[in-house]
């Protein structure tokens, strides 16, 4: 036995490259140039700076940087490094990597600290060894690595969910019921109560679970000594007592928002510098496939300012590997994707299916089970390792929400699926998003995900892979005229191409031979991958730009003063946080802008209102300003208007309103008929106009119900002998309630059985529509196609407004028509500029919800002609 000696690493090196070539461990020959060139800036522009990012594509190699800078650091300055990952199977992927083909000697660490093991543990406390682990390792309570001198963040867009969650109570009403519901209870007096009848219903309407809102901050703060000992109380046994530990005592400073689903409470921007761990480090690097030009890095980060390397080589303008792109419904409804993904199936050994939700991976999980010998692999299978899928003769993963940390390269596979958008992920950001119709703000970040869903199985030059896209609004996003225009020139050039080849076909086959000509990787796709690259050229040359490069730079330009205002409210300096919105403000300025310059509106009436509650007089009337202002962006959120003691401004008329509450359901309707393909559309509408055109009264009601929700309108129907026909709701303050009679003769009396049926439902929508305001407006409308009326029934039509089929099924090919219209201009959900657009529209054709009340109340029941023979069948 002896004594152990030090082993002495060499540190004789000027640069990360120089101390790589000394490297005989590595399998792999050393950096590529534009590596080199990238390590190169760094170490002249941003050494010593704080905060730096750089920006490199999907299966570039960031990885292999990073590890060199942080290596170099280690070994030459003996500081202590850990590079974050965004999950444990890329934890894993990243050690293996390093160690194996890299040679650099890294620890993973993943689970609860107990569990480190020790030797990893003391290697990095003395700067032998990088330490390799997850966000949530670092973002925590009790974080082992709070004395990190380096911190390398990767894959760093898409960071924000891990990072904010240390400061989110997210309230689940399944998982946390009681929390839930006793919340819920507790701010019934703050609610609206059409909010409050939402969130307790246990037998929720389809509008219920997709609702949401946010609770005004005024009265979430005149709520905090209430709510306070109730979470206090319920977080003790679960895992939401470490982000509650992080908020409780600046709940100032946080937003309250509410859905059928759960609670949010959080910061608008995660206050970062106030976690040791990452604030106490002398450099952080953020790793991003795109970088943006929006400052989404800062307010994900919750830092004002990061420095940014130049991106080297042409990444902006060319891909890595080369996808070849098939959009199944640009052919064939929904209804045949299950088919079309058996059909991939049987066409390749492996796919890799990434889906939005666990239930996704259920059902797909089941059909595949169900109708195929495939062995299907999930998160938890491939985790650890990807080698039993890789291996697998046929086989496919199915994983939700991992657009990112996958990497299946060269031929571990070549066929990717996408089910749908990796849309807004928290109620915040769908708040900001369709509330406020501030999409602007999140397109770098949508388009972020997709970016990084795409190019999961092209991670070198010579990869390549087939990508099916299933789903309207993914698909609208890829390929709509003004969407695209974001990609860069070949992503673009493969997205146009396989779109072309995704249209026009007549049955599946035909769209499956050009994907086995793609994998054949024959003479005729040749002739594609140089129809492809021309394009490209074309693109380049052309120099396209997207016309949101203007507002991600006022967007850019506001992100500092954004973040210093969330610090200032957390310290709550009220005064520097309403002297930062001031300075944002006229920074936020355009059209698009609009709904996000409202949004900041609001917020500084908040803050204006704290300052008038510690005594200064003068800024009561300052808070009604703001809030004035941020009510002329939206007329979404009656609320804006009620925020100061009951005051309220005086408003549009509650019809006049409802043309905003109808493109919010509009735009789902759109999304979910697909934009680049108006097929669904037109079906839609010609079922819709064939069934209000039947004699048939059943299929009529189908058609009246179809129609409302094509136009935006909530809609119900129910099968009761004496309950009402379709309901068409515009708001929770006006329903029309309607009594179909479709006679087989126009010279047919109305009897007085149907008027006093109709008379009933009033009470009806209002005992069983809890989503109404006690006080609000309900019409009701009797649609026939009688032209009399029984002479004894009219005394009883006073309170029912009669409409004529024929005048209403003309009615209804004109709301099409303009639904058509506003169709052609559609690019996202919450695109302020779109919503002008529609309501000039709409007001145009004259089919807004004002128009409609005008159109049915041209005459009541009680006034058409009589007939002086009492009807005798009332059918």
């Amino acid at each position: 036995m002896s004594f152990r000696t030090r082993k002495i690493e060499n540190n004789n090196f000027d640069s990360p490259q120089e101390m790589y070539k000394d490297n005989k461990k590595r399998t792999i020959n050393g950096t590529l140039d534009y590596q080199s060139k990238m390590i190169e800036t760094y170490m002249q522009q941003a050494f010593n700076k704080k905060d730096v990012a750089f920006e490199l594509p999907t299966g570039s190699g960031k990885t292999l940087i990073g590890l060199l800078i942080g290596e170099y650091r280690r070994r030459k300055y003996k500081e202590k490094v850990v590079y974050l990952c965004t999950n444990n199977q890329l934890v894993n992927q990243v050690v293996e990597k390093a160690n194996a083909d890299y040679g650099i000697k890294v620890h993973g660490f993943t689970g609860k600290i107990i569990g480190y093991e020790p030797n990893a543990k003391s290697s990095y406390n003395r700067a032998e060894t990088i330490a390799v682990t997850n966000y949530s390792s670092l973002f925590n309570t009790n974080a082992f690595f709070d004395d990190a001198d380096l911190i390398i963040f990767d894959d760093a867009h898409s960071s924000e969910n891990y990072i904010v969650s240390n400061w989110s109570l997210d309230i689940s009403r399944f998982e946390n019921t009681e929390l839930y519901l006793s919340l819920t209870e507790n701010l019934k007096d703050v609610l609206e109560l059409t909010q409050y009848n939402r969130m307790i219903n246990d037998d929720p309407m389809v509008e219920d679970t997709i609702w949401f809102d946010k609770l005004p901050n005024i009265k979430f703060n005149s709520k905090l000594q209430d709510i306070f000992p109730i979470i206090e109380a319920h977080v003790s046994v679960n895992n939401l007592k470490y982000s509650w530990a992080n908020i409780k005592n600046n709940l100032h400073a946080c937003n309250m928002f509410l859905s059928w689903k759960g609670i949010l409470i959080r910061p608008y921007i995660p206050p970062t510098l106030t976690h040791a761990p990452f604030a106490n480090a002398k450099q952080r690097i953020y790793m991003s496939a795109t970088l943006g030009e929006s400052g989404e890095l800062e307010r994900i980060t919750g830092v004002k300012n990061i420095h940014r390397l130049p991106m080297a080589a042409e990444f902006d303008k060319k891909s890595i590997g080369r996808r070849f792109f098939i959009f199944p419904n640009a052919s064939f409804p929904s209804s045949m994707n299950r088919e079309i993904l058996l059909k991939i199936n049987d066409t390749v050994k492996r796919s890799l299916f990434l889906v939005q939700d666990d239930n996704t991976v259920k059902q797909i999980k089941d059909i595949i089970k169900t109708e195929t010998d495939t062995e299907v692999f999930v998160s938890k299978d491939i985790e650890k390792a990807k080698d039993t899928f890789v291996d697998s003769e046929d086989g496919i993963a199915v994983l939700a929400n991992r657009y990112d940390g996958i990497d299946m390269d060269g031929d571990k596979c070549h066929m990717l699926i996408l089910g749908n958008l990796p849309n807004a992920t928290h109620l915040q950001e769908k708040f900001i998003t369709n509330r406020m119709a501030a999409s602007v703000l999140f397109n770098e970040r949508v388009r972020t995900r997709i970016i990084q869903a795409i190019g999961r199985c092209t991670r070198s030059d010579v990869d390549y892979a087939a990508v099916c896209i299933f789903g309207s609004d993914l698909e609208n996003s890829l390929v709509s005229p003004k969407k695209i225009l974001n990609y860069h020139p070949e992503l673009r050039a493969e997205l146009e191409f396989g779109y072309d080849q995704s249209t026009d076909h007549k049955n599946v086959d035909d769209l499956f031979k050009f994907l086995k000509l793609f994998f054949e990787r024959g003479e005729e796709w040749e002739g594609a991958e140089q129809e492809i690259i021309s394009l490209r050229d074309e693109y380049i040359s052309k120099n396209d730009l997207s016309n949101e490069v203007e507002n991600f730079k006022r967007l850019k330009d506001s992100v500092s003063h954004e973040v210093e205002y969330q610090y200032a409210l957390w310290r709550e300096d009220y005064e520097e946080a309403l002297k930062q919105i001031d300075q944002l403000l006229p920074k936020l300025d355009g059209n698009a802008l609009k709904g996000y310059n409202g949004f900041w509106n609001y917020l500084a009436g908040y803050v204006a209102h704290q300052i008038y509650k510690n005594g200064n007089e003068k800024y009561y009337e300052v808070s009604r300003n703001y809030f004035k202002q941020a009510s002329k962006t939206t007329n979404t959120i009656s609320w804006f208007n009620k925020m100061l003691e009951g005051k309220d401004i005086p408003h549009s008329n509650t019809v006049e309103e409802g043309i905003y509450d109808i493109l919010e359901r509009i735009e789902i309707q759109i999304l979910n008929d697909g934009i680049k393909n108006s097929r669904k559309f037109e079906n839609r509408a010609r079922q819709i106009l064939e069934l209000i055109n039947s004699d048939d009264g059943n299929d009529f009601e189908k058609g009246h119900e179809e129609l409302g929700k094509l136009l935006g309108y909530e809609t119900g129907n129910t099968n009761g002998s004496a309950d009402p026909d379709p309901w068409w709701i515009i708001n929770d303050k006006y329903c029309i309630v309607s009594e179909d009679k479709i006679y087989k003769s126009e010279e047919k009396s109305i009897p007085v059985k149907h008027v006093k049926q109709a008379c009933t439902h009033p009470n009806w929508i209002r005992e069983k529509i809890n989503t109404l305001k006690k006080d609000a407006n309900i019409d009701v409308i009797m649609i026939t196609t009688s032209k009399i009326i029984d002479d004894s029934a009219a005394l009883h039509g006073n309170d029912v407004w009669y409409v004529n089929r024929d005048e209403f099924v003309n009615w209804a090919r004109k709301a099409i028509e303009a639904i058509r219209k506003i169709r052609r201009s559609f690019m996202e959900p919450g695109d302020f500029m779109w919503r002008l657009e529609a309501e000039k529209i709409l007001k145009e054709e004259e089919v807004t919800p004002m128009d409609f009340i005008e159109f049915i109340q041209r005459e009541r029941l009680s006034q058409i002609a009589k007939s002086e023979i009492t009807s005798v069948n009332d059918n």
